[in-house]
């Protein structure tokens, strides 16, 4: 049978009226598969996650004048606290993403996290600009 006979005998099985575009091959309705819940709230959280990054970017150029007040940074330092942490998540995306194929995704995801919010906290505690740069690499560093 074609694809495009099954198709066919879907629109059939679904009555008159029924937009046969809506009706997938198989004859089930989208949307009521179990795994369909679970993919919609492993994207949430993903996406939070893509959204912590940026919101961690956002909290480090308000700090900026914090930073070069508490910690004495000269801008050479500061430059290595935005742009090296771009670095070593650029650097560490496609290793990364290997290692999640060979030891799992969400093995991988949840130790990034972890990772992260350890990462965070050292730079919370950086007593210095060295400490807060190194940081900074490290928290861009963690697998995903």
């Amino acid at each position: 049978m074609s694809s495009h006979d099954a198709v066919t005998d879907a629109a059939n099985q679904a009555g008159p009226g029924t937009d046969s575009a809506t009706v997938p091959a198989s004859g089930t309705v989208p949307g009521t598969d179990p795994g369909d819940k679970r993919r919609w709230i492993a994207l949430a959280i993903v996406m939070t996650a893509a959204f912590m990054d940026l919101v961690d970017a956002t909290i480090v150029n308000i700090a900026i004048p914090s930073i070069e007040r508490d910690l004495g940074a000269s801008i050479g330092a500061i430059q290595w606290i935005t742009a090296g942490y771009a670095l070593a998540f650029a650097a560490g995306l496609i290793t990364g993403g290997r290692l999640g194929d060979i030891y799992g995704r969400k093995r991988l995801f949840l130790l990034g996290t972890a990772g992260f919010t350890l990462a965070s906290a050292l730079c919370g505690l950086a007593a210095n600009q060295e400490m807060l740069i190194g940081s900074r690499l490290l928290q861009a560093r963690r697998p995903r």
